[in-house]
C-alpha cells in the first residue's frame, strides 16, 4: 500500500456530480495502491575462503622494547620466513563477524558443523586474503606484550557466479594494546584484521558486490 494517504476532492455541482467525482477519486486511490510495491534490496553474501601472511616486514619498521618497564632492546617479532596460511578459523570468525555487524551478509565456514551434509548455504562471493606486517611497535615481557601493529591486507573478491576473480583491493588496519596480555600478539592483529576488513565497507567494496543494507526502492 502507498505511504501517503488518498485524498478526494468533492466540487460542486449537485448531489450526483460529488457522488460521481467522489467515486472516480477512490478508484485512482485504489489502483495507485495497487500499482505500487516495495522492493527490498537483494543482499548476496560472502564468505572467507582462505588467509595467507607475507612476512616479509623490514627490520627497520620493527620496533621492539623489552621488560616491564621497556628500557631494553627486544628481539623483532619472528611472522616466518616464508608465506604460509594462517589459522583458518580465526580469521573466519573475524571476518564475518566484522561485516555482519554492519548488516552485510557473511557466512561464517568455522561455525557450519555440519558442512557437507546439504544444509550449508553457499556464499555468493569467496574472498581470499594476503596479510602483510607493515610497522610494529611493541614491549615485550614476562607479563606479556603491549603495543601496536599496522598491517596492510590484500583482498581477491571471487564471484562464484563468474568464476573468476573480479576485484583485488588493499586495505591497512591497525591495532593496539595498552596493557601487557599474554596473547597480547594475537589480540593487536585480529584487532588490525577487523579493522582492514571493516575498511572494505569504508571503501564500498562490499556494497558493489553484497548490496546496501537495509535499502529499498518503490516501483510504480
Amino acid at each position: 500500500m502507498s505511504k501517503f494517504p488518498c485524498v478526494v476532492f468533492l466540487v460542486d455541482g449537485g448531489l450526483m456530480n460529488i457522488i460521481h467525482y467522489a467515486l472516480v477519486g477512490i478508484g485512482l486511490c485504489i489502483s495507485s495502491a495497487g500499482n505500487a510495491q516495495v522492493v527490498a534490496t537483494s543482499i548476496k553474501s560472502a564468505q572467507l575462503s582462505k588467509i595467507v601472511i607475507n612476512p616479509d616486514i623490514p627490520k627497520a619498521n620493527q620496533h621492539v622494547k623489552s621488560g616491564s618497564i621497556c628500557l631494553w632492546a627486544g628481539s623483532p617479532i619472528n611472522f616466518g620466513s616464508q608465506e604460509r596460511t594462517l589459522n583458518y578459523e580465526r580469521f573466519d570468525r573475524l571476518f564475518s563477524t566484522a561485516l555482519n555487524a554492519h548488516g552485510f551478509k557473511a557466512i561464517a565456514k568455522s561455525a557450519d558443523m555440519f558442512e557437507g551434509e546439504g544444509n550449508s548455504a553457499k556464499p555468493d562471493f569467496l574472498v581470499g586474503a594476503t596479510l602483510r606486517p607493515q610497522t610494529v611497535n611493541v614491549c615485550d615481557s614476562i607479563g606479556g606484550l603491549k603495543g601496536a601493529i599496522a598491517i596492510s591486507v590484500e583482498w581477491q573478491i571471487y564471484d562464484r557466479s563468474k568464476q573468476q576473480v573480479v576485484e583485488t583491493v588493499t586495505t591497512e588496519g591497525t591495532g593496539q594494546s595498552l596493557k601487557f596480555q599474554a596473547s597480547g600478539l594475537n589480540l593487536i592483529i585480529d584487532q588490525a584484521f577487523s579493522a582492514a576488513a571493516v575498511a572494505l565497507i569504508s571503501q564500498g567494496v562490499i556494497q558493489k558486490y553484497l548490496g546496501t543494507p537495509g535499502s529499498s526502492s518503490v516501483i510504480q
